[in-house]
């Protein structure tokens, strides 16, 4: 029995010197660590996603939603003169999904409101659009159009004051480019106002592919004629990268047309219509939008009233 707690007694003191020589601390220290983090997370490529690879059907846009939408041309213009702000301003209160204009160039580089190349038509000037600064462009009235007594005073806007009545009413921006010449300061207009996602910009094939040299992502839309074939127009589109399709003019518009262009990852909207009925064929062809001078609008009865 001597020896056993003579044994016992040796153990002890072994056990604590140990204790004072390694104490718990270093047994924690000593385990290996384990990065569930990085065991939680998949293997992944370094390569870097390209996303001008990815087609239209594989990436949200505006339009990816199937919906009814009236885009308002030139703004209301069936209730105020085309391409004015009280346009603007009546398409957002009468509640258009979207607001379409047509954009100049002054001669001194600021981006104009203006359908005709010339202002003879709609103003109390003459000549042509660019050929005017900014200062002589604002000097000039607006003369002709819808309900014109109604709007004495109206002035040629600037497309700054365009997207912020667009904002106001969160309406889509419908941009045609007509003629300009500085395309990078166009695209830093939109962008500054916040509305690159949020618009869209059409117009001829040699304005689309500069955007598209400059921006890969903006939504572009060809304008189309109905005197030129949709194979014509597809081919054009085939040039262009991205999220793209047709602004069509409606007699060129069949149900096969549509099908074709969404097929080969194209949107498709349809201009211009001027009655529901109308309206309704299109969207039953699967149009994405169409353009109206009127529908659904009515300047009596304001459905949005955001200012």
């Amino acid at each position: 029995m001597h020896n056993i707690r003579a044994k016992l007694a040796v153990v002890a003191l072994v056990l604590f010197v140990c204790g004072l020589l390694f104490p718990a601390s270093y047994y924690e220290q000593s385990k290996p660590t384990v990065d569930t983090e990085s065991t939680d997370k998949p293997v992944t490529s370094a390569e870097p996603i390209n996303e001008e690879l990815l087609s239209n059907t594989e990436t949200e846009t505006i339009l990816s939603e199937q919906k009814t939408r009236y885009v308002a041309h030139r703004g209301y213009s069936a209730a105020a003169p085309e391409n004015t702000s009280i346009a603007f301003e009546l398409a957002g209160k009468s509640a258009f999904w979207g607001i379409e204009t047509d954009i100049q160039e002054t001669s001194d580089g600021v981006f104009v409101c203006m359908h005709d190349d010339t202002i003879d038509r709609t103003t109390d000037g003459s000549g042509t659009i660019s050929e005017y600064s900014y200062g002589a462009v604002s000097e000039l009235s607006i003369t002709s159009g819808a309900n014109i007594d109604k709007y004495p005073y109206l002035s040629i806007p600037t497309m700054q004051e365009y997207l912020e009545i667009c904002k106001t009413y969160n309406c889509v921006p419908i941009i045609e480019i007509k003629h300009i010449t500085d395309h990078e300061g166009f695209l830093k207009l939109i962008t500054d106002n916040g509305l690159h996602d949020k618009c869209i910009v059409t117009g001829q094939i040699e304005d689309l592919t500069r955007i598209r040299e400059i921006d890969d992502t903006i939504f572009l839309m060809l304008i189309g004629y109905s005197n030129i074939e949709p194979q014509k127009y597809k081919e054009l589109l085939d040039t262009i990268t991205g999220n793209k399709g047709i602004l069509y003019n409606y007699p060129a518009v069949t149900k096969d047309v549509v099908t074709m262009f969404h097929n080969d990852n194209n949107y498709i909207g349809v201009w211009s219509l001027e009655t529901y009925e109308e309206a309704e064929v299109y969207f039953d062809y699967g149009a994405d939008y169409v353009v109206t001078n009127e529908i659904p609008g009515r300047d009596d009865l304001m459905i949005n009233t955001n200012e």
